[in-house]
C-alpha cells in the first residue's frame, strides 16, 4: 500500500515478521556475555530483565477487530432523526452511492508499557486502475477540523451537516456513542464520537486511500479506537475489496535501559525496529461485496 511520504509507516517488515525481530533480539542478548569475554554462566539481573521485556513484548496486541461495520447511507437515516437531508447528497447519489463503514482497532501493549503512535492506512478496491471508477473517502473520522474541539474534551457530539460534512451538533442534542450508530441507524447523527486527547495527522479526504497518523500518551488509554469512512462509490462497481495496515509504536525512551543498551550490539535491521518504537503490525484484506 502506497501512501503519502510524510505519512509513510516507520518501519518496513518486508521479508520478516516481528516474532523472528524478537526471537532474534532475546539470542543477541542470551550471547552477548561470550560475546563481551564474561565467563560466569549466571545470567545478570540486567541480562534478565532485558528478556523479560522481550517476552512481553512478544505478547502485545495491535489489530484490527472482527469485520468492520458497514451501512447504506439513505434519505431515512436524516428524516428519522429530526435532520435535514443535505442538497449534496441528494445530487451526488444521481452518481454514487455511500455507505458508512466502521474500523475497530484492540490496542494491548506490554504490561507497564503503552503505545504512544500509532499509524493506519485503508484502500479501497485496490485493483481498479482507473481513477474515476475507485470509491473515495468522503468523509473520515477522526478528522484534525475537530483539534480545538477535542483540545477541550475527550468525545463530541457529530453529525452530518447540510454541506453533507461531519460537523458538531448542538449541545444538548440527545445522541448514542459511535459504537451503537449504526446497530441504531443514527450513522448521520447525531452520534458521540470518543477520542482520547490526541495529535492527529491525516492525508485529505477525497482519495481511494485514508492515512492516519495519531500520537499522545492519553489517547492510548483507549484500548479500542474506531475509525469511520463515509465512502462514496460509483453506481457502476458492484464490489468493494478493502486492504487496511496499522502500525502501532513505543517511544524508544520508554524501552528499559538494559535492553536500550544491548541494542548496540543488534545488527542492523534489528537495531532499527526498536529505535522505531519496536512496531506492532497488522494487515487485513476484507471482501465487502455481499455487504453492498
Amino acid at each position: 500500500m502506497n501512501n503519502e511520504n510524510n505519512l509513510d509507516f516507520d518501519f518496513d517488515f518486508s521479508g520478516i515478521n516481528r516474532k523472528e525481530l524478537l526471537a532474534n533480539a532475546i539470542h543477541t542478548v542470551g550471547a552477548l556475555r561470550s560475546e563481551l569475554g564474561v565467563t560466569d554462566k549466571k545470567s545478570s539481573p540486567q541480562e534478565e530483565a532485558a528478556i523479560n521485556l522481550l517476552h512481553q513484548l512478544d505478547q502485545e496486541v495491535a489489530e484490527f477487530t472482527a469485520f468492520p461495520d458497514i451501512l447504506e447511507l439513505k434519505d431515512k437515516h436524516f428524516t428519522d432523526h429530526g435532520l435535514k437531508v443535505p442538497i449534496r447528497f441528494k445530487d451526488f447519489r444521481k452518481q454514487y452511492k455511500f455507505y458508512w463503514i466502521r474500523f475497530t482497532i484492540s490496542l494491548k501493549p506490554a504490561e507497564g508499557m503503552h503505545f504512544n503512535k500509532l499509524k493506519c492506512a485503508i484502500e479501497f478496491n485496490p485493483d481498479i486502475t482507473e481513477g474515476h471508477l475507485r470509491p473515495r473517502a468522503r468523509m473520515i473520522l477522526p478528522d484534525r477540523k475537530f483539534k480545538e474541539l477535542l483540545e477541550l474534551n475527550t468525545s463530541l457530539e457529530l453529525q452530518i451537516g447540510e454541506n453533507f460534512e461531519f460537523e458538531a451538533s448542538s449541545p444538548g442534542t440527545a445522541s448514542v456513542d459511535v459504537n451503537a450508530a449504526g446497530k441504531l441507524d443514527m450513522i448521520a447523527g447525531p452520534f458521540k464520537y470518543n477520542l482520547k486527547r490526541a495529535q492527529i495527522d491525516h492525508n485529505e479526504p477525497g482519495s481511494e486511500k485514508v492515512f492516519w497518523k495519531l500520537e499522545g500518551a492519553e489517547f492510548f488509554q483507549e484500548n479500542h479506537p474506531s475509525f469511520i469512512v463515509v465512502l462514496q462509490i460509483p453506481k457502476e462497481i458492484q464490489n468493494l475489496d478493502i486492504s487496511a495496515a496499522l502500525q502501532a509504536y513505543h517511544g524508544f525512551n520508554m524501552l528499559s535501559a538494559s535492553l536500550r543498551e544491548a541494542i548496540d550490539y543488534f545488527k542492523k535491521q534489528l537495531a532499527t525496529f526498536f529505535h522505531k518504537g519496536a512496531p506492532v503490525q497488522d494487515t487485513q484484506v476484507w471482501d465487502m461485496t455481499p455487504m453492498l
